[in-house]
């Protein structure tokens, strides 16, 4: 393993401890029982910027390490942040935002990543484990996977390569899954592919412990799984997008699927687990389905700039009251849920320019009155404009 964290023997497969590894979710079951605190973020007023990271992600010799959207863990401790040039990196929240109040001088000290691991090609999907606490060391892992690579589980403290979860396709080769999600409270592993979905145990790296062909399994659906979320509300039911126009619906088995307009690039369940968001390609709205009668569209939010194959990320607060996006604009809009009940476009409530550049990745801390904010894009045309490649923290509850 090298000081970045990459593995120098890949096809070598490395085993967990399990008896840490179910010590690790023994502990972290007190953290899921934690409450929160309905946080108020003052949209009305310009975000105040409170730390950037920006020396990573310059241009050398015209190409620029383009960011890919960004995570908060989930204690809010690190954000997450994959890039173009292979490799993740993780920050760390600055020690004077624990106070939950904004220091009185900003914008502090530039960002530098805490760590910065290595993957061996694209990363093309990456998630924090969901019991993930800092407080407890043997919880601090995220699985990636990258382009022509097994899944693998990192280390988020050490930066060193945990296990490997390895798919075998239909003549038992191994196949690089294109996304990724923990289910099950972190016992499961599921991972989407081409035409098909495959689980792994958790607690036992190496091969799929079970396979989901979408020719069998959902006749109506096909492509390249492109995002998979598991329901919070309703253990087992799990919801998945492809880039071929289709969301599906499986909990112990197929339950339904419907089609969308385009591609798609992101799902997010509601907090209370009965609507599903989803958003496309090359499209300016996202749309809102009623999971209650599955296929139905509750709310279309519109006036986002994201006429682009590129994923351009939205957020949900923790109560599921408001939604943010940013767009190929650089303008973030925030929209409100709980006012809107009918099928017409919803608008805006506020609309507020952050960059000049793409804002591609967008995520609300669930504890404090924060954002975080990725910005570029990838250019083929000659086109002079102000480039922003770029990790923001901004503070959202100014007086």
């Amino acid at each position: 393993m090298d000081p970045e964290g990459t593995c120098t023997e890949e096809e070598k497969s490395i085993d967990v401890n399990v008896e840490s590894t179910q010590l690790k979710l023994t502990k972290s079951e007190e953290t899921s029982n934690e409450t929160w605190c309905k946080l108020y973020y003052n949209w009305s007023k310009t975000p105040e910027l409170i730390c950037s990271a920006t020396e990573e992600y310059q241009l050398n010799n015209h190409d620029a390490n383009i960011t890919k959207g960004c995570q908060w863990s989930p204690d809010g401790t690190c954000l997450l942040v994959p890039a173009e040039d292979f490799r993740i990196r993780i920050y760390e929240l600055p020690v004077e935002l624990y106070t939950g109040k904004v220091p009185e001088t900003l914008p502090l000290q530039s960002l530098k990543p805490a760590l910065k691991i290595k993957e061996g090609g694209l990363v093309y999907d990456s998630c924090w484990y969901p019991l993930m606490n800092s407080w407890d060391p043997v919880t601090c892992y995220f699985l990636c996977t990258s382009q022509e690579t097994p899944v693998h589980l990192w280390n988020a403290f050490t930066g060193e390569l945990s296990a490997t979860y390895r798919a075998y396709n239909q003549v038992d080769e191994v196949e690089a899954a294109i996304s990724i999600q923990f289910v099950n409270s972190g016992n499961t592993i599921w991972t989407g592919f081409n035409g098909a979905l495959r689980s792994f145990d958790f607690n036992r790296p190496g091969r799929q412990v079970n396979d989901i062909s979408l020719k069998n399994d959902f006749p109506n659906v096909h492509g390249i799984v492109s995002c998979i979320r598991d329901n919070p509300m309703v253990p087992g039911l799990i919801a998945f997008g492809t880039y071929s126009k289709c969301i599906g619906l499986y909990k112990d088995g197929p339950l339904c699927s419907f089609k969308t307009d385009s591609g798609v690039t992101q799902i997010e369940f509601s907090p209370c687990g009965t609507k599903l968001y989803s958003a496309v390609r090359r499209s300016n709205e996202f749309l809102c389905w009623d999971l209650r009668n599955p296929g139905i569209i509750l709310n279309s939010f519109s006036k986002r700039e994201a006429d682009t194959n590129q994923r351009i990320q939205f957020s949900l607060s923790n109560d599921g009251e408001e939604i943010i996006s940013g767009g190929t604009n650089g303008i973030v809009n925030i929209w409100k849920t709980s006012q809107n009940a009918d099928c017409d476009d919803v608008n805006p409530e506020w609309s507020v320019r952050l960059s000049n550049d793409c804002i591609n990745g967008v995520d609300i801390h669930k504890t404090l009155p924060i954002i975080s904010t990725t910005s570029g894009q990838r250019i083929y045309d000659e086109i002079e404009f102000d480039r922003d490649n770029s990790v923001r923290l901004w503070y959202c509850n100014n007086k």
